[in-house]
C-alpha cells in the first residue's frame, strides 16, 4: 500500500502541493486528473523521488518488484527501439510480445534518433511494461498518440496492470482514459485533493469543483 502523510511541497510563491492523508491499496489503478498546474506532475516525481518533499512522508510499501516512472517528455537511450525495451526487461516479461502490443515490431530496430516523438512515448511506455515494476508512475504516458492507438494502449496498459497486480497512478486529460483504465479517480485542485474514490462513483462527484470540473468534460 502507498501511504502519504502529511504532505507538502512548495513549488513557487503562489502554489504548494498539500496532502494531509492519502492512502492507495496494492494494485489499483489510479488517475490522476485536474487542471494545469493542480499539481499532478509535482506529485508524481515525488511518489518516484525525484523531488524531495519539504514536510510530510510517502510510504511506497515493500520494495521488491520497483518503481518505474515515465515523464511527460518521454526519455528513450541512445540505440535502438529494441535496445531499449531490454534495458529494463524482467526474466517474467517477453520482450517480443511487449513490443507487437505498443506496436513497436516494424521499428525494433530503428535508431531512437530517428524516431518520432509519438513513437518515443511508446518505447518508454514499454519499456516500463518491460520492467514488470510493482509501481508505474506515468506522467501523461498517452498524450501524444492518436486515437486508435491510444484507445489499444490504454488496452494494454490495464491488462498488464490486471495480470501483473502493478499499481498505477497516472495523469491524463482525457476524460475516456481516466475512466477506461482506472477503477480509482483522483482529482486535484490548487495542491490539494479535490476528490478521490472509486471511478464509478466519480461520475457523480461530491465537491462543487469537483462537479464543476466533470461537468466540462464528456464522458461516453
Amino acid at each position: 500500500m502507498i501511504r502519504i502523510r502529511n504532505l507538502k511541497k512548495k513549488c513557487s510563491d503562489t502554489f504548494t502541493l498539500e496532502i494531509p492523508s492519502l492512502e492507495i491499496e496494492d494494485g489499483a489503478r489510479v488517475a490522476l486528473i485536474g487542471p494545469n498546474g493542480a499539481g499532478k506532475s509535482t506529485l508524481l516525481r515525488l511518489l518516484a523521488g525525484i523531488t524531495k518533499p519539504d514536510e510530510g512522508s510517502i510510504d511506497l510499501g515493500a520494495p521488491k518488484g520497483g518503481v518505474g516512472y515515465q515523464p511527460q517528455t518521454p526519455y528513450v537511450f541512445k540505440g535502438t527501439v529494441e535496445q531499449n525495451v531490454r534495458l529494463a526487461l524482467s526474466p517474467a516479461a517477453d520482450a517480443d510480445a511487449l513490443m507487437a502490443s505498443c506496436g513497436l515490431t516494424a521499428l525494433r530496430g530503428k535508431k531512437t534518433g530517428r524516431i518520432s516523438g509519438g513513437e518515443k512515448q511508446r518505447t518508454c511506455l514499454c519499456r516500463m511494461l518491460a520492467g514488470r515494476y510493482r509501481v508505474l508512475l506515468l506522467d501523461e504516458p498517452l498524450s501524444a498518440a492518436d486515437i486508435e492507438t491510444g484507445e489499444a494502449l490504454e488496452r494494454v496498459l490495464k491488462a498488464h496492470c490486471e495480470e501483473t497486480g502493478a499499481t498505477l497512478l497516472f495523469s491524463t486529460h482525457l476524460p475516456k482514459q481516466a475512466f477506461g483504465v482506472a477503477d480509482k479517480i483522483l482529482l486535484l485542485h490548487r495542491g490539494r485533493i479535490a476528490e478521490y474514490g472509486d471511478a464509478a462513483a466519480m461520475t457523480q462527484p461530491e465537491s462543487a469543483f469537483g462537479r464543476l470540473f466533470l461537468s466540462q468534460w464528456r464522458l461516453d
